[in-house]
C-alpha cells in the first residue's frame, strides 16, 4: 500500500529485499514495468445483491440514485431537497436504519426463511434478510427489516464501508497505472517451485523451499485519492474544511455511541440521547450559524471598504460600469445565441441603448449603480464559495444564502432610508453607513449566539460526564466528541479574529471621513470622529478575548508538543534515551490525553460563558469592576499585544509556503505529516462530496488490482502496508470476506464472491505503524471494537505480522499486553498466527529504510 510518490514504495521495498534479504535467501532485482488496470466502480453489498443476478450485478446501479457529476464536477441533476440536506447536516444517513435512500426490506417469517419483497419498488439484498436487532431491539419474525439495519446489526464497521460504497456516485470506469517489479528469490534449500506476488507495493519475496522462485512486487497507490498535493490553495482549502470536519467527526462518534447505548438498553441511554442531541445542536449552531455570522461580517466589511475607497472616484466608476455592464450582457447573449445572428444584433443594439441610458443617470442616483454592482459581485463570489462548501457540508449553501439575503436586505433598507431622507438623492457614504449599521447587527448576533451557546455548552459538558461512566468505550467516545468540538470552535474563533485583524486596516480606510452614530454599540459619552474610529474601537473590543481562544488552543498544542517531542527527535534519528523510555513516555501522554481534554473543555465552557456574560453586560452599559474588570483589561491588552504580530507571522509563513511549499513537501515530507495524518483519518470517514468519496474510490482501485493479481495465478499474496494503508487493507479484507460469505449462496456471480474464492487461504498481511488500536479504536470505539480482539480470521488472512517502533505516534502494537518496548529478537518464528514485532527506537516514517533488516526478514518469512 503506497502513499509516497507513485512507484517509489515499490522500488524501496524491492531495494530493501535485494540489499537485506534473509539469512538463507538472496533476492535479485529484475525488470520494472507498469500496466493499466481498468477500475470499475465497486457496488455496495446492498446494490450488488439487489441487482439482477449474474454479470450485470457489477455494472448497474439501482434507482433511485442521484446521477454522477459531469466533467466539470457539477451535478447534472437537481440537488437534494432542502429537507434532506438539513437532515444530513445534523446527522449522517449512516445512522438511519434505511440509509435515507436504501429502502431495502424483506419479510422474515418464522424460521428465518426470506420471503418475497415486501413492497413494490423496494430493492432487496439477498442474504441480508434474517431477523436482526433494530433500533428498537430484536426484530420479531414477520417484521420488515432493511438491509442497512441488518448490516449495522452484524458489524457497524463493515456496514459503514458498504454505506460509503452505496452513497458513492462515481462517474464510471477509471484506469489505474500499476507499478510492477519482477524479482527472483534464491533459496539455499531446494523444495518446490512457484510464483509469488507481494501486493500493496511494499514487499515481495519468494516461495517455500525453492531454489529459484519468481516474486513480483505490485504497487497499490492510494495517496492521490486522499492526500493533498503540494499546491497551497488546496492545502488552505483543506485546512478550513478540517476546522469544521473535526466537529462533525466528534458528533458522529457521540451519535454512534448513543445508538449503541439505546440498542443495548444501557442504564445511561437517556444521558447518551441527551448528549447526542446537544452535540448535534452545538455542531450545527457552530457551522450553520456562528460561521455564517462571521462570513456576513466579512462581507459587510468588504462593502464598507470597497465603497468607501471608491467614493472619491464615484463619477469615473459610474461611466465605467455604465459601459461595462451592458457590454458584458451583450457578450453573454451573443454567446448563448451563437446560432442566431439576428439575436446577436438585437443584443448589441440593446446594449448600446442601455449604456447610453446608464451614462445619463443623474449623479445623485449613480450610487445605486455602483453599490448594487459591488454587492452583486460580492454575492456571486460568496455564492461560489457556498457551492463549494455545500458539496462537503449539506445545507450550508441554503443557510449561507439565508444569511446573505438578510444582510443584503438590511443594507439596502438602510441605504433606501438614507435616500428618502435626502429627497431621493444619495452618495456612496450612505452605503458605508449602512454597512457599518449591518456590522453592528452582526456583532450583536454573535453576542447573542455566545449567550445561548453558553447554556448549551454547560449542559453538554456535564451530561458528557454522566454518559462517560458507561465504560471505557463510552469515555473514549465522549472524549472524541469534546476534542472535535473544542478544536473546531477554538480554531475557528482564533482564525476569524486573525482575519479581522488582517483586514481591519482596509475596512477602516473605507470608513474614514464618514460620520457615523452607532445604534447598538454606543460607548458612553464617547463621540466618534468617523466610522473608522468606531470600527477601530469595535475591533479592539471584539478581539479582547483572542488571548483566551488562542491560549486554550495553544494549551492543547503545547501538551501534544511535550508528548511528541521525543518521537519527533526519533523521526530525525536524534533519539534521546532508550526505546523503553521513548515508548513509556508516549504511552503515558496518550493515556492522559482524554483527562487533559476534559479539563480543557470544562475551562473552555466556563470561559465561553464568562465572555458571553461580559459582552451582554457591556451592551447594558454595565462595566465590571474589581478583579473581574482588571482581569478583563489584562486579557484585552495581551490580545492586542499578540494578535497583530501573530497575523504578520502567519502572513509571512503563508508567503513562504507559496514560494517553497512544493519543495518542502517533496524533500521534507515530515513537516506536513500532522496534516496528512488528520486528513487520512478524515478522508477515511468522509462521505461528501458524493462523487468523490475517498474510501469508495480506494476500495474500487484496490479490488480491481487484486482481481488482476488473482487472474495471474500466484501461489500466495503478501500484502505489506504502512500507516493509513494498514487501515485501508484491514477494512477492505474484512469487507471482502464478510461480503463473500453473505452473498455466496444467493449471488455466486458477485465480483467479490468470485475474487474471494481465488484469494481465500492465500493472503498474508504485514503491517507497520498500524493506527488501528492507538488511533482508530481509541477515538472511534464503536466502529472498531473488533480491533481489541483482532485475529487473522477477522480480516481473512493466514498470518498477520505487525511491526512498530516504540516512538511511533501514529500506530504501534496490536496484540501485545503489556506493551513490549524492547526490540524483538532477530528470529522470525511465529507461535501464533498474529504476531507483534518491536523494532526498538524509532518513529513513523523509516520502516522501509535500507537498514531495516528485521523488516526484510519478516516480509521474507511471510513469502517463504
Amino acid at each position: 500500500m503506497a502513499d509516497q510518490k507513485l512507484g517509489d514504495t515499490a522500488r524501496a521495498i524491492a531495494s530493501l529485499m535485494v540489499n537485506a534479504g534473509a539469512p538463507k535467501a538472496r533476492y535479485s532485482r529484475g525488470d520494472c514495468d507498469s500496466y493499466i488496470v481498468a477500475v470499475p466502480p465497486l457496488l455496495s453489498m446492498v446494490e450488488s445483491g439487489s441487482n439482477a443476478q449474474g454479470q450485470g450485478a457489477e455494472r448497474k446501479r439501482v434507482a433511485p440514485r442521484d446521477p454522477p457529476p459531469n466533467a466539470t464536477g457539477a451535478a447534472t441533476a437537481p440537488a437534494p431537497s432542502l429537507g434532506k440536506a438539513l437532515r444530513q447536516s445534523v446527522r449522517s444517513d449512516f445512522l438511519r436504519d434505511n440509509w435515507s435512500t436504501a429502502q431495502v426490506a424483506r419479510a422474515v417469517p418464522d424460521g428465518g426463511t426470506p420471503a418475497a419483497p415486501a413492497a413494490k419498488g423496494a430493492t432487496v439484498a439477498p442474504g441480508l434478510t434474517s431477523a436482526t436487532t433494530t433500533k428498537a431491539g430484536t426484530a420479531a419474525p414477520g417484521k420488515l427489516l432493511s438491509a442497512p439495519a441488518r448490516l449495522m446489526s452484524a458489524d457497524p464497521g463493515i456496514a459503514f464501508s458498504d454505506y460509503l460504497l452505496f452513497k458513492w456516485q462515481g462517474a464510471g470506469h477509471e484506469a489505474y497505472e500499476a507499478t510492477r517489479i519482477r524479482m527472483v528469490r534464491h533459496e539455499a534449500v531446494p523444495s518446490g517451485q512457484g510464483r509469488q506476488a507481494v501486493t500493496s507495493g511494499q514487499g515481495g519475496q519468494g516461495g517455500q523451499g525453492v531454489t529459484t522462485q519468481h516474486v513480483d512486487v505490485h504497487e497499490m497507490y492510494w495517496a492521490d485519492l486522499s492526500r493533498l498535493s503540494g499546491v497551497l490553495p488546496r492545502i488552505v482549502t483543506e485546512l478550513f474544511t478540517m476546522v469544521f470536519r473535526l466537529s462533525q467527526l466528534g458528533r458522529d462518534a457521540v451519535d454512534r455511541a448513543s445508538l449503541y447505548a439505546e440498542r443495548h438498553k444501557s442504564t445511561r441511554a437517556f444521558a447518551w440521547s441527551a448528549l447526542a442531541k446537544l452535540q448535534m445542536a452545538l455542531d450545527w449552531a457552530f457551522s450553520g450559524v456562528l460561521a455564517n455570522l462571521f462570513l456576513q461580517l466579512l462581507l459587510a466589511g468588504l462593502v464598507v471598504a470597497g465603497l468607501g475607497l471608491a467614493a472619491p472616484h464615484a463619477r469615473a466608476l459610474h461611466i465605467v460600469l455604465a459601459l461595462l455592464l451592458p457590454a458584458l450582457a451583450a457578450w453573454g447573449c451573443c454567446y448563448l445565441h451563437v446560432a442566431r445572428p439576428a439575436g446577436r444584433g438585437a443584443a448589441v443594439v440593446l446594449a448600446v441603448v442601455a449604456a447610453v441610458l446608464l451614462c445619463l443617470v443623474p449623479a445623485p442616483w449613480a450610487h445605486w449603480l455602483i453599490g448594487l454592482s459591488w454587492l452583486a459581485l460580492l454575492g456571486v463570489v460568496f455564492n461560489y464559495a457556498l457551492r463549494v462548501a455545500d458539496t462537503r457540508f449539506p445545507a450550508m449553501r441554503a443557510a449561507g444564502l439565508v444569511f446573505l439575503c438578510a444582510m443584503a436586505a438590511t443594507l439596502l433598507v438602510h441605504v433606501g432610508m438614507a435616500s428618502i431622507a435626502g429627497n431621493g438623492a444619495g452618495e456612496l457614504a450612505d452605503w458605508v453607513r449602512a454597512g457599518l449599521r449591518t456590522v453592528e447587527y452582526l456583532l450583536l448576533g454573535i453576542v447573542i449566539w455566545w449567550l445561548l451557546a453558553g447554556g448549551l455548552l454547560i449542559a453538554w459538558a456535564f451530561v458528557g460526564q454522566w454518559a462517560a461512566r458507561d465504560g471505557q468505550p463510552a469515555r473514549a467516545s465522549v472524549a472524541t466528541g469534546r476534542l472535535g468540538l473544542f478544536v473546531s470552535i477554538a480554531s475557528f474563533v482564533a482564525m476569524a479574529m486573525a482575519i479581522w485583524a488582517l483586514l481591519t486596516t482596509f475596512v477602516e480606510f473605507g470608513a474614514a471621513r464618514v460620520d457615523y452614530d452607532p445604534l447598538v454599540f454606543k460607548s458612553g459619552l464617547m463621540c466618534f470622529v468617523d466610522g473608522a474610529s468606531f470600527l477601530h474601537l469595535r475591533y479592539q473590543r471584539s478581539t479582547e478575548t483572542f488571548a483566551l481562544a488562542a491560549g486554550l488552543t495553544l494549551a492543547l498544542a503545547a501538551y501534544l508538543v511535550v508528548v511528541l517531542v521525543p518521537s519527533v527527535l526519533a523521526e530525525v534519528k536524534k533519539t534521546v534515551g532508550t526505546s523503553l523510555t521513548l515508548g513509556r513516555w508516549l504511552t503515558g501522554g496518550y493515556r492522559r490525553l482524554d483527562g487533559f481534554v476534559t479539563g480543557l473543555t470544562m475551562a473552555s465552557v466556563l470561559m465561553a460563558c464568562g465572555v458571553g456574560v461580559l459582552l451582554a453586560l457591556a451592551r447594558l452599559g454595565v462595566a465590571p469592576d474589581g478583579w473581574v474588570g482588571a482581569a478583563a483589561r489584562e486579557v484585552g491588552e495581551l490580545s492586542a499585544l499578540v494578535l497583530k504580530p501573530l497575523v504578520l507571522s502567519a502572513a509571512t509563513a503563508a508567503a513562504a509556503l507559496s514560494a517553497f511549499g512544493g519543495v518542502l513537501s517533496r524533500y521534507v515530507p515530515w513537516l506536513r505529516l500532522p496534516l496528512d495524518v488528520a486528513l487520512d483519518v478524515d478522508n477515511h470517514f468522509r462521505e461528501f462530496p458524493r462523487h468523490a468519496i475517498p474510501r469508495a474510490r480506494i476500495f474500487s482501485r484496490y479490488v480491481a488490482l487484486l482481481e488482476s493479481i488473482a487472474a495471474q495465478g500466484y501461489d500466495r499474496v503478501v500484502i505489506v502496508a504502512h500507516s493509513q494503508g494498514t487501515v485501508i487493507s484491514a477494512e477492505l479484507l474484512r469487507y471482502l470476506q464478510h461480503r463473500a460469505r453473505w452473498l455466496a449462496r444467493t449471488s455466486p456471480d458477485d465480483r467479490v464472491v468470485r475474487l474471494w474464492s481465488q484469494l481465500e487461504g492465500k493472503v498474508d498481511l504485514f503491517t507497520a505503524g498500524c493506527p488501528l488500536r492507538q488511533l482508530y479504536m481509541a477515538r472511534f470505539p464503536r466502529l472498531y471494537e473488533w480491533v481489541a480482539t483482532a485475529q487473522v480470521g477477522d480480516v481473512g488472512v493466514v498470518r498477520w505480522v505487525n511491526a512498530y517502533a516504540t516512538g511511533d505516534y501514529v500506530g504501534r502494537w496490536l496484540w501485545t499486553e503489556p506493551p513490549l518496548y524492547a526490540p524483538s529478537p532477530a528470529t522470525t518464528a511465529m507461535t501464533t498466527a498474529e504476531h507483534d514485532v518491536c523494532l526498538g527506537t524509532g518513529a513513523h516514517t523509516h520502516y522501509f529504510d535500507q537498514e531495516q533488516l528485521l523488516v526484510a526478514r519478516w516480509i521474507d518469512s511471510l513469502v517463504r
